[in-house]
């Protein structure tokens, strides 16, 4: 890199590098970078990189051994081998299919964050290089964290078929290769969304991004329930087959990126060599040439919609406030005025950022359709019993889901106020006020989407009352122990100088909050909602072998029957109360 003189005096010009050296140093960054990080997570991070190793592969195991039951229970059900390939084809292009549209929002996620939010983004458009390159690296970035994601969770299915149908070597020579492929497109794809957006929606009013996303929300139900749509009382019959083949046809759309992986796939199974290596050019074809659009897009419009959006960021809001701030800030008794506006600043925060709600509202919305079409799964003998499992279920899934929640944005919150830090010193504001304020955001938060979902599952299943109460119940504990946890923890294990959200959550702290707060589930599930699945089903007359039969129970069982909710109660109450004055302590004693 070379400095000259422009013709205008005392201005300098900087010449940019060679697109080759350009390259090479943006790949010694990474090297160096990805180095970096290794070397501290198996320094700080080892706990967490155990448990991810045992629960993660524990996982994929459990994985592999029930799609290699399914395809081995399509081989012995159905005698007609076509059939059977077609039953497999339609599972695989249904499945990739899904994939590919998640890997398209997640990488818009991801890019958005990298391109627009990353601190050290504004310094490298300040420095000689080409935006085509800074854009590219992003891109890449995106690529490797979900191209890892993406395989894990592909691989015991491709592997599973391959076992069964004693797949060609070739098969497992091309399998990486087609999924890294296969990946870049809707990476891609998700970028040039990721653009358009950007430069868009600033122009927008708040009322038209509304509806567009409402149209957005009712449009993907509508296409989701029509290809799952399934007759409730004819499961497993020829007509039923059918009928879900016919509405699972548009995955074998031949212009789908999931047609070429899933026809590649299965031709380099047969050992088809011609057609196994076609598929995989065509797919590499279309990624090197949407990777290239992609980047001239992005060298034409990165930096105008970068500056656009970081001007309007600097703009003066209006002087009126939300609902949801004005009824915080003014209807809300016997709160202190401090604590009000602590938990609106981060309300707001939240708000502003469309990483962190953008995440939250996929996981609603992937629960609510998964609760509002569970009926359509019918059993006629045995659906009393399988509606208590599956509402139980539920209720673990949604204290699983809001267990990482809190760990990954709970968590980090009192970490994120330390470069602020100053600024609260200077008000009167006590410690355990800001504590406590987090406290009541990440409840604000939580206790609404949660409960809400729980009684949609349960009102769709149409449970018992009693099961309702219990459930509810169990939610409400669930939301108030793991923010304790949460919020607690972090006081006791904050750390000031992260910037990061995402790496203040994989520290020791973060992990031993998900340990602790998976732990803290289990017991209250265990005590507070499983009781009263066993009670109804001990006293239900249709599971019974006669009419005037009884179960009976030792006095061990019945005691946790009458005081297992009670005791929920008290572990809610001794755990979260622990952690938090354990957090409190340590923060109030912190220097900064």
């Amino acid at each position: 890199m070379t400095m000259t003189t422009g013709n205008v005096e005392g201005i300098c010009i900087w010449d940019l590098p060679s697109q080759q050296a350009e390259a090479r140093a943006f790949r010694q960054v990474w090297l160096r970078m990805a180095r970096t990080v290794v070397k501290q997570a198996l320094v700080t991070a080892w706990l967490r990189i155990w448990l991810i190793i045992l629960l993660g592969g524990g996982l994929w195991l459990g994985l592999f051994w029930v799609f290699a039951e399914g395809f081995q229970f399509l081989e012995t059900a159905i005698p007609y081998s076509d059939l059977v390939e077609q039953i497999i084809r339609y599972v695989f292009g249904t499945f990739f299919m899904a994939l590919m549209v998640m890997l398209i929002v997640s990488a818009a996620i991801l890019l958005y964050g990298g391109l627009f939010r990353s601190p050290d983004t504004l310094f490298l458009l300040t420095q000689p290089v080409r935006i085509e390159r800074l854009f590219a690296s992003r891109l890449f970035d995106t690529v490797i964290l979900s191209s890892w994601a993406f395989i894990i969770l592909s691989s015991p299915l491709l592997l599973g078929f391959a076992l069964v149908q004693e797949a060609h070597v070739l098969f497992y020579v091309l399998m990486v290769p087609y999924l890294i492929a296969f990946v870049y497109i809707p990476c891609c794809l998700g970028a040039l969304f990721c653009l358009i957006v950007a430069q868009h929606v600033p122009r927008l009013k708040s009322f038209l991004v509304v509806t567009a996303i409402i149209c957005l929300v009712v449009f993907a139900v509508i296409l989701l329930n029509w290809i799952s749509w399934l007759p409730r009382n004819d499961a497993l019959t020829v007509e039923w087959l059918q009928n879900m083949l016919n509405r699972l046809s548009v995955t074998q759309f031949r212009l789908l990126p999931s047609w070429w992986l899933t026809t590649g796939l299965m031709s380099a199974a047969r050992g088809n060599i011609v057609d196994g290596v076609m598929f995989l050019v065509v797919i590499l074809a279309n990624a090197m040439g949407l990777h290239a659009l992609c980047v001239v897009v992005a060298g034409k419009y990165y930096r105008t919609v970068f500056f656009r959006l970081a001007d309007s960021g600097r703009k003066k809001r209006n002087a009126h406030t939300g609902l949801v701030d004005h009824l915080l800030l003014h209807r809300v008794p016997r709160v202190a005025p401090a604590i009000r506006q602590l938990i609106v600043k981060d309300i707001r925060l939240f708000r502003r950022d469309p990483v962190q709600w953008s995440q939250l509202l996929i996981f609603i919305g992937l629960l609510i359709f998964y609760f509002v079409n569970i009926r359509r799964m019918y059993y006629e003998q045995f659906y009393f019993a399988w509606m208590n499992l599956i509402s139980f279920l539920n209720v673990a899934v949604v204290a699983l889901l809001l267990s990482t929640f809190t760990t990954r944005f709970i968590y980090p919150l009192i970490s994120l106020e330390g470069p602020r830090f100053w600024i609260l010193g200077l008000m009167p504001i006590s410690r355990p006020a800001i504590v406590w304020s987090k406290v009541a955001f990440a409840l604000c938060l939580c206790l609404i989407p949660c409960c809400g979902l729980v009684f949609l599952s349960d009102l769709m299943l149409g449970v018992d009352a009693l099961v309702h109460l219990a459930h509810q119940a169990t939610t409400v504990m669930c939301c108030v122990g793991l923010t304790a946890i949460a919020v607690g923890l972090g006081a006791w294990y904050p750390n000031f100088r992260a910037v990061s959200a995402a790496r203040i959550a994989s520290g020791f702290g973060g992990t031993l909050n998900l340990v602790i707060s998976t732990a803290f589930i289990i017991v209250v599930l265990g005590l507070g909602s499983l009781p009263a699945h066993v009670r109804i089903v001990a006293e239900s007359p249709g599971l019974l072998p006669t009419v005037t039969a009884r179960v009976e129970f030792n006095p061990l069982v019945v005691a946790w029957l009458n005081y297992g909710p009670l005791g929920a109660v008290v572990f809610t109450i001794v755990i979260g109360g622990i952690t938090l004055w354990v957090g409190l302590q340590h923060f109030r004693r912190l220097e900064f």
